[in-house]
């Protein structure tokens, strides 16, 4: 049983390792670019492009990459180019791209590929706070901190991890896949190294032209997300250091280079030029087909909808199912797919067959105890056993056909806590729901607006315009990064975001 980006991993892994096995007998040491300090260094730069062209095409298969508001992409790419200019080296052609997905998170890859997500987009307030952002990216790729990794042969340790994900039992360990799937390969670095981007990030933004001063907006947003625990806040803040100690050591840089150019924090703030084309982004779990708004999971293509628990995530745009639904805290997934039928089936005989599969796969029959329920849909339902590891797993397959389709929910977990995983897969399963034709052109995901303030606008009068009540008003000039207290001025762009109930 695959899990979730399994395949994205495993052949970025086996990259990795093949050119780490050619490349053993360059070993030697040289001098880091950002540094100037003298390191092993086993990865040419050659080979380290390689690696990031092969990266780059693998994230734009498994994640997809935002094409909707082209003037922001290039906005962005341009933001970019002049960061890397201004770089330690400014002779590596930067690449930027929009990875369509909700999570607040950039990464980079070796060879100059650098990514911000489209969830991190939506709570940047100016052009100054991106190029904090990515200056922080390319002083990654810049400090070969990748390629670093390479060649302390870290990453053997991940290979060996991907390999035994590869191999593992029948129903692999589910508690790994989350973390796996976040990892965003190369995307994790060691604290000192983090250190060393913020430190290397500001230093490129100033050159370039931009306020230092908007890094500490973007490290406050941080704060926000990390005070509502909010799922969003992804892995690209886990492995760095917390929060205050960033801000605490941003705060006396950005002081020691105003101290030497006083007019540094007094640059043009470029909220207006940038907030305007953020205009209409979609907003949450979106790629143009399937959409997960509220509590449900919509498929345009299928016209269907399928609930989501409370608690779970839905992941989508993956290569193995249809979508995975998932509750990372109790190590539990339920698998959603569609597959096109060669012949007429029946459910039953559609059920039987995946049953077999599974079977093959090493997981036992252990009950049919759904025999005499009537599910939803005409659907067959049956529960196994197997092992992960050392832990023992349950599952439970539901499984119909509907025109010409199948259509399976594979819900899995650790045994001894299945009792209460069970009912929740069984209301997935028996409350999906195909939608009407009118139903499924509806299917859209929300988007952001933008207010223009005017003379007179408060952050009360713009909340009760657009949510009728101004309840919220302190979630939305946070949003913006202001304070209530702190009335926008005539002429100033807001971000409006369907709902106060922001991640």
């Amino acid at each position: 049983m695959k899990k979730l980006s399994q395949l994205f991993f495993i052949s970025i892994f086996s990259m990795i390792i093949s050119i780490i096995a050619s490349s053993l007998f360059l070993s030697g040491c040289a001098v880091n670019p950002v540094t100037g300090k003298s390191e092993l260094m086993l990865v040419s730069e050659e080979k380290e492009f390689q690696i990031g062209q092969g990266v780059d095409k693998e994230v734009r298969t498994e994640m997809g990459i935002y094409l909707e508001l082209p003037e922001l992409r290039a906005r962005l790419k341009t933001v970019v180019e002049k960061l890397g200019k201004n770089s330690d080296r400014p002779d590596l052609a930067f690449r930027a791209e929009i990875v369509d997905t909700p999570d607040f998170n950039a990464f980079a890859v070796p060879g100059g590929f650098v990514y911000v997500h489209r969830g991190l987009l939506e709570k940047i307030n100016s052009e100054d706070e991106l190029a904090s952002v990515m200056a922080h990216e390319i002083a990654h790729v810049a400090a070969r901190h990748s390629a670093s990794q390479i060649s302390k042969n870290q990453v053997l340790n991940i290979g060996i991890l991907a390999a035994s994900v590869a191999t593992g039992g029948a129903v692999d360990n589910f508690g790994s896949l989350v973390n796996i799937g976040s990892v965003m390969a190369f995307s994790k670095f060691s604290r000192d190294d983090e250190r060393e981007a913020d430190h290397f990030g500001l230093k490129y933004m100033t050159k370039a032209g931009y306020n230092p001063g908007a890094s500490i907006g973007v490290m406050k947003q941080i704060q926000n997300l990390e005070t509502s625990k909010t799922a969003s806040l992804d892995v690209w803040f886990m492995s760095h250091p917390p929060t205050a100690e960033r801000i605490t050591n941003l705060n006396q840089e950005i002081q020691n280079l105003s101290a030497k150019d006083p007019g540094l924090l007094q640059r043009k703030d470029q909220r207006n030029d940038f907030i305007p084309l953020l205009n209409g982004m979609a907003m949450g779990d979106w790629n143009g087909s399937e959409l997960v708004s509220g509590d449900r999971y919509y498929n345009k293509e299928f016209q269907l909808s399928i609930p989501v628990p409370q608690g779970w995530q839905v992941a989508i745009n993956n290569s193995n199912y249809t979508a995975v639904f998932y509750d990372e805290k109790q190590e539990s997934f339920a698998y959603f797919d569609i597959k096109p039928l060669q012949k007429q089936k029946t459910s039953e005989a559609y059920f039987s067959e995946l049953s077999n599969s599974l079977i093959q796969k090493g997981l036992k029959k252990v009950s049919d105890s759904y025999a005499s329920k009537k599910l939803s849909n005409d659907a067959r339902a049956g529960m196994y056993q197997g092992t992960s590891g050392t832990d023992a797993v349950s599952a439970v397959l539901f499984a119909f056909t509907k025109n010409n389709n199948g259509y399976s929910i594979l819900g899995a977990g650790k045994k001894e806590s299945f009792s209460k995983i069970q009912p929740i897969i069984e209301q997935i399963s028996n409350n999906l729901k195909f939608l009407s034709q009118k139903e499924a052109n509806d299917i859209a995901p929300p988007r952001m607006k933008i207010h223009v303030v005017s003379a007179g606008d408060t952050w009360d009068k713009i909340t009760v315009k657009y949510y009728k009540t101004s309840t919220d008003k302190k979630k939305l000039a946070e949003y913006n990064g202001m304070e209530p207290e702190q009335e926008p001025a005539a002429g100033m762009a807001l971000k409006i975001p369907p709902t106060l109930k922001v991640k």
